[in-house]
């Protein structure tokens, strides 16, 4: 009952994508990593606001809080609904997103590819 009205609320729809989206898990490797409480808040803004069809979404977090680790959940849950059949994912330097394919997006294989040089 909660659940309904909380969906209502948000105007999201209880069947299709929108609902799929919204309760997609979270990505666990096994370990107890799990998401902060901050991390969690602004995931689930995030998500919600996707699924209330909200576009150029930007994502602002301080050195050391872990932006990546949010961003990954944020694009794991996306990819898994089915939400996005792309998501561009950018970083100031090479070395960061070479860094964050081989480390933190690995779940995601072969389903991610770096562009470089506008290509």
């Amino acid at each position: 009952m909660l659940w309904q009205q909380w969906l209502m609320h948000k105007g999201i729809h209880t069947h299709g994508r929108q609902h799929a989206l919204i309760t997609q898990d979270y990505y666990s490797d096994g370990s107890n990593k799990t998401p902060r409480y901050y991390q969690l808040l602004t995931i689930n803004r995030i998500i919600e606001a996707i699924a209330q069809g909200k576009q150029g979404i930007l994502l602002v977090m301080a050195t050391g809080t872990g932006k990546t680790f949010t961003a990954f959940q944020i694009i794991w849950r996306l990819w898994k609904a089915k939400a996005r059949k792309r998501i561009l994912f950018l970083a100031d330097r090479n070395i960061l997103v070479g860094q964050t394919m081989t480390n933190d997006f690995k779940p995601f294989g072969a389903a991610i590819s770096k562009s470089r040089n506008g290509s």
